[in-house]
């Protein structure tokens, strides 16, 4: 009886065709895998921006004019890239400790930094501050000791864009006491609805982004009619 096996050949031909199946497996594998991070990047991505978007549309829809702080929008830079700034009075005060924060009026900040960890990301912080009779609120915003601490609203961030519209229509890039405020007959005027712009980084290696945007119609006048 003979005995029957593989030859050398036949064994080098099965390891090779092994070897090219589990390389097709491997890569279906990897980009599977690749798939399913990107749906999870993006869908923190939604989660982030949806958040950051409901609180801005909060407080702008809450906006008021006011004597002591103006509405304020600066078109800023920050390495190629728009890092607007936004400061405003508003009646949306958030309350996370009710023994040591009062209710009311508020000066709302929103800012666009840069983030420490990655230069190529911004970090949207805001913060307010009780607007107090005869107390420059302003000046308490820009005291870090006295002023609230900023939170963290959305990080991750290429771009931060405000744009600010009039009562006639007419688009500005920032919004302050100056031609804006003239036009709209006195200091310190809203305007009728700011346009938010968010970029998100999905991978800042290819250039990768995911952009948001919303435009907030803002009260003609004050919560008291005045």
């Amino acid at each position: 009886m003979r005995a029957h096996g593989f030859t050398l050949l036949e064994v080098v031909l099965a390891i090779t065709v092994l070897g090219v199946v589990m390389a097709m497996l491997t890569l279906s594998l990897s980009a599977t895998l690749r798939v399913v991070e990107s749906t999870e990047k993006q869908e923190e991505i939604f989660f982030v921006a949806q958040t950051a978007m409901r609180r801005i549309t909060e407080d702008l829809a809450a906006a008021v004019p006011t004597g002591d702080v103006s509405f304020t929008g600066e078109k800023k830079g920050l390495r190629d890239r728009r890092a607007d700034q936004l400061r405003f009075a508003s009646q949306a005060r958030l309350i996370f400790n009710p023994d040591k924060q009062k209710p009311g009026r508020a000066l709302i900040r929103y800012q666009a930094l840069e983030d420490p960890a990655d230069r190529r990301m911004l970090r949207l912080t805001r913060q307010d501050t009780l607007i107090l009779p005869g107390v420059d609120t302003v000046k308490v915003l820009t005291n870090q000791e006295a002023a609230d601490p900023a939170f963290l609203l959305a990080d991750g961030l290429r771009a931060v864009r405000f744009a600010y519209f009039d009562r006639e229509g007419q688009e500005f890039g920032g919004w302050g006491e100056e031609e804006q405020a003239k036009e709209e007959g006195k200091a310190g005027a809203l305007p009728a609805a700011v346009h938010c712009t968010l970029e998100f980084w999905i991978d800042p290696d290819k250039d990768m982004v995911q952009t948001f945007s919303t435009r907030v119609l803002v009260p003609a006048e004050s919560a008291d009619g005045q």
